[in-house]
């Protein structure tokens, strides 16, 4: 009975060691168990319709992992294939209707301009000129974002004074603000001589994207500023305004393609496209472009550019 009693003791002291031992066992086979798991996970996470080039790490251990792998990469490439072929459909169309639509425009236009035409139908000539204008401008943007999409947007990046785009984006912008009786203040300052590894018409373009939601958006009497700013080797650029604001629904959404908001937004004229324009610009600029935003009290575009250059 003794040895009996000493044998229980050494089992119970003995217990909680053997369950700690025997659970920290079990917490080691089932980390590395499941790393393949994890690796193939943050890989998918990280997969989206930007980068469907990438795969998933296979691993050669003929279990089921490795075939969810292969079956996961297989259905990548059909999809990468699926996506070319759409974008590739895209800029080819989007190319081919410039020609017929210039055309269109361009009869148009000498139509309007004959004599003999009575006043009906040089209204309706008038109309058709300006709807061909508009979906010029529509097709435009759609070979631009077609081209980014398959990356042959053409950019070659060099010093550019930010200061310099902000001045003629908002020369340009300056006499709309005016007819709308907009303010229109712009604050450069000391980062005159900030620059950034950018493309100037890229650069004016997204800017100028960002004016034009402005001007869209704010109401008379209203302002807008644009700053720009430069410190600790970046460059922000912000462009801020009195309008309308946009819902916090929808602040997620608004740099997708063709999405329009509200309906009270809706009613402004415009495709849809500029948002996202501007966002594919600044992701070729290797920048940062966010939204604050809150209902009838404004909206704040901010561009951030991580690598300034200080002119020497």
């Amino acid at each position: 009975m003794l040895i009996l009693g000493r044998f229980l003791e050494g089992l119970l002291a003995s217990a909680p060691i053997l369950l700690l031992v025997s659970s920290a066992g079990g917490y080691w086979l089932s980390r590395t168990a499941l790393k393949p798991v994890d690796r193939i996970t943050a890989a998918v996470r990280s997969i989206s319709i930007r980068n469907l080039s990438v795969r998933l790490p296979v691993l050669k251990t003929g279990d089921g992992l490795q075939r969810l792998a292969e079956t996961r990469n297989a259905m990548l490439g059909r999809l990468e294939s699926a996506v070319k072929r759409i974008e590739q459909f895209t800029a080819d169309a989007t190319h081919e209707l410039r020609g017929p639509l210039s055309f269109t425009r361009t009869v148009a236009e000498i139509a309007m301009r004959n004599p003999q035409s009575d006043a009906e139908s040089r209204q309706a000539f008038a109309d058709i000129v300006e709807e061909a204008a508009k979906a010029s401008v529509l097709l435009e943007d759609m070979l631009t974002l077609a081209r980014a999409d398959a990356g042959s947007y053409q950019t070659v990046l060099e010093p550019v004074n930010l200061a310099a785009v902000v001045e003629e984006a908002c020369e340009i912008a300056r006499p709309l603000a005016d007819k709308r009786h907009l303010v229109l203040s712009v604050s450069i300052g000391a980062t005159r001589s900030a620059k950034v590894l950018g493309d100037f018409p890229s650069l004016r373009r997204l800017l100028w994207i960002l004016l034009d939601n402005a001007l869209k958006y704010t109401e008379s009497p209203g302002r807008i500023d644009v700053s720009l700013n430069a410190a600790d080797g970046a460059a922000a650029l912000q462009v801020s305004d009195s309008g309308m604001g946009i819902a916090a629904a929808d602040l997620s959404h608004i740099f997708e393609r063709f999405y329009r908001a509200d309906p009270s937004r809706s009613q402004v004229e415009g495709s849809g496209l500029g948002l996202a324009i501007a966002k594919r610009i600044a992701e070729i600029h290797h920048a940062d472009l966010s939204v604050d935003s809150t209902e009838r009290q404004g909206t704040v575009f901010r561009v951030v550019f991580p690598q300034a250059i200080a002119q020497q």
